[in-house]
């Protein structure tokens, strides 16, 4: 076989590899666990190159040689594509071990808490702090199509956010945070739940958006129930719901004191006070026992409620009693302060 100059240069690169592979034995022996060790979990920024993540993680502990790390990172011809994100060492690793999880992107991944009665925006919010793309977030919780494609029949995904805690990887796509999410909601619906909508012949959209509405207003699980039936029996009427939280949901910043007569007056179609009927969607993410509460309301004549102050509410048949309980709740306020 004829040896060419490109054979040459091959067998000179090859040479070279195996003797810094040789040179670099260390690079491969994982580290004694030194006394006292606890897991670290280190943030790798995007864009940092393989020198400044082997400083990083030696400052923690987490490897003993920065120039192996380097070394190693070269010899596989990823020094510039090591992956970003949140890692958890659970002990110190050799240069390879590092190298490996760091180029398999084996990120830890975040608790995210999400209460009920979060809003999209909010959500967004908590979001942020794992680096997820808040406002790509956003933009898909106002996107129809998107919402369409995961089976929901919403403007958005406004209260299809199931509110739980979430194991989040570091600066996941917001896709795919979005789809976990609306998931986790729509996988709440039973048979018996879809059955009992079927007869009362409501729609899912209109379970949610009412759901929404007890979530933001009930903070008594016991009274979740009762505020449907309210709900229900002033749709029945072809009374307007007149939610406070409604109202709340239109302003452009929560308000820390009561709701003044402008404030209700505000134009918007989810304002509860100018419209009749359900407003068009929800107004907040709803917890399973509000949304059970929507399916299954109680059985009363109520048709109005005050809160009491303490997470409970005063109910009411007529406009003459729900008057007086405004007048003995306020003047029980006005003794407090």
């Amino acid at each position: 076989m004829r040896i060419t100059r490109t054979h040459i240069i091959v067998a000179a690169a090859v040479a070279l590899a195996a003797a810094a592979l040789l040179a670099a034995g260390p690079a491969f022996v994982t580290p004694r666990i030194p006394a006292g060790w606890q897991p670290v979990v280190v943030s790798i920024p995007h864009g940092m190159g393989a020198g400044r993540i082997a400083v990083l993680l030696s400052s923690q502990g987490v490897i003993e040689h920065q120039r192996y790390f380097k070394l190693v990172a070269m010899i596989r011809g990823i020094n510039k594509k090591l992956k970003a994100g949140r890692y958890k060492f659970s002990y110190p690793l050799s240069a390879w071990e590092a190298v490996h999880q760091l180029a398999s992107g084996a990120v830890a991944y975040n608790t995210v808490a999400v209460p009920e009665g979060f809003t999209a925006a909010r959500i967004a919010e908590a979001l942020r702090a794992v680096e997820v793309d808040s406002a790509r977030f956003m933009a898909l919780c106002r996107d129809t199509g998107f919402a369409r494609s995961l089976g929901i029949p919403s403007p958005g995904l406004e209260g299809y956010l199931f509110p739980s805690t979430y194991e989040v990887e570091w600066a996941a796509p917001a896709d795919r945070v979005a789809r976990l999410m609306a998931g986790h909601c729509l996988e709440l619906f039973t048979p018996e739940w879809k059955a009992q909508m079927a007869k009362d012949k409501r729609s899912l959209h209109q379970i949610v958006t009412m759901a929404s509405l007890i979530e933001a207003e009930a903070q008594v699980d016991s009274e979740r129930a009762i505020v449907a039936s309210v709900f229900y029996n002033r749709l029945r009427l072809k009374r307007p719901l007149e939610s406070c939280a409604s109202i709340e949901y239109i302003l452009p910043r929560h308000k820390k004191y009561r709701l003044t007569f402008n404030d209700l007056k505000r134009p918007s179609p989810y304002n509860t006070y100018l419209n009749r009927g359900l407003p068009p969607g929800p107004i907040c993410s709803p917890g399973k026992k509000s949304i059970e509460a929507a399916i299954f309301p109680a059985r009363t004549n109520y048709l109005y409620f005050v809160a009491k102050g303490d997470g409970g509410h005063v109910f009411s048949t007529s406009l003459t009693e729900h008057a007086r309980a405004k007048y003995i709740i306020n003047k029980m306020k006005n003794r407090q302060e």
